[in-house]
């Protein structure tokens, strides 16, 4: 089970907002089911909490719709995902539910275009531009030519630029000026009267580069309590918004020399016991910290022994002799300073936060608390 805490989010907001310079807007990014905390349950903590609310896929904008979510809206990806012969009637559905769209070309422009035509709509949308990622956006040299195109277009309105940072969670940060200085010009040039939204800073520029907040921030892994890399220098007091427990299946005696788990990958070296926990890589729980993972149990460390399964795995009881079935176990602790955080099971699995919040699969069980 997960316990997803609004009070930690609400926490972590606010001190967010105390970064920024008064009338900076917040976008909270709630992609992959509010990285993996379940959006439906954080929507009524997030919702009022933010000045826009952004998402990667279509999918993701319509369920916010769908569950009541009536503020401002963005999409990431451009209409071109879509299958050519899909692209009319997903472009008409969000163009209905007037969520703001990510757009890099003309050809998408006039897509957009079209579909509100058809809704008898106003679709608002922001050029994604690229300073150097060479991931999504328009050339620098062909930006301000695309908002010029728009600019001709009835039924579309320009509300945004913006762009995406690839370095702004390591020690250098020198890249990240170099994007801000290429879209600040960029910008200016599309721009000169300042009339449209600017934004670039994630989670981790908002932290360390203020000088990139711009007319408006997007704050994604923060927002959770977890810092993306070891290299944030401003590391506030977030606090993890997610605790994932479960109950121990059952306990067993080991014998020295005992192995367990598939291709019994480790051997006991002492009389003692085991339990069998129901959670493998299927519920996200990553076959890296097969022989390397602890979880805690009656508030001791117990380590992962052997090779974690889709669906359960072994931990060692031995020093924990007190353990019985159906007592809980702490796969993931919301004190970042545990052995099983999020960011330090990231650290042992040579991954990023990120991964083990996403990959939390849809067997658990995600409850609210404050």
């Amino acid at each position: 089970m997960a316990q997803v805490s609004a009070g930690a989010l609400r926490h972590n907001i606010a001190l967010l907002r105390q970064q920024l310079a008064p009338g900076v807007k917040l976008c909270a990014v709630v992609k992959a089911n509010a990285y993996g905390h379940g959006l439906d349950l954080l929507l009524p903590t997030i919702a009022p909490a933010a000045d826009y609310l952004a998402v990667a896929a279509a999918a993701e904008a319509l369920e916010l719709r769908w569950l009541g979510y009536t503020g401002k809206l963005m999409m990431i990806f451009t209409p071109s995902l879509c299958p050519e012969d899909e692209q009319a009637d997903m472009l008409d559905e969000l163009t209905l539910a007037q969520v703001t769209l990510t757009v890099v070309t003309g050809e998408e422009a006039r897509a957009v275009n079209t579909a509100a035509a058809r809704t008898r709509t106003c679709a608002a949308i922001h050029v994604k531009i690229d300073t150097g990622m060479r991931r999504s956006g328009v050339e620098l040299d062909q930006a301000a030519p695309l908002v010029q195109a728009i600019a001709a277009l009835p039924h579309v309105r320009l509300e945004g630029l913006y762009t995406h940072f690839a370095t702004a969670d390591e020690a250098d940060k020198s890249f990240v000026q170099t994007q801000f200085d290429r879209f600040s010009h960029v910008a200016a040039q599309c721009d000169p009267e300042h009339r449209l939204i600017r934004h670039a800073a994630n989670s981790a520029a908002l932290l360390d580069q203020k000088a990139t907040h711009a007319d408006m921030v997007r704050p994604g892994l923060a927002l959770y309590g977890c810092f993306s890399g070891a290299d944030i220098r401003n590391r506030p007091s977030l606090r993890p918004a997610l605790r994932l427990t479960t109950r121990l299946m059952q306990t067993r005696p080991v014998k020295a020399g005992d192995s367990c788990g598939y291709g019994l990958t480790y051997t006991f070296a002492r009389d003692g016991r085991a339990g069998l926990v129901p959670v493998g890589y299927a519920d996200g729980y990553s076959r890296a910290f097969s022989n390397r993972g602890v979880m805690r149990v009656r508030g001791k460390l117990v380590p992962v022994r052997g090779r974690v399964a889709m669906d359960q795995l072994t931990v060692d009881l031995t020093d924990c002799p007190e353990a019985r079935a159906g007592d809980e176990v702490e796969i993931i602790s919301p004190d970042p300073t545990a052995p099983n955080a999020v960011e330090n099971l990231a650290r042992l699995a040579g991954t990023i936060p990120y991964e083990p919040l996403t990959l939390l699969g849809r067997r658990v069980r995600r409850v609210l608390v404050d």
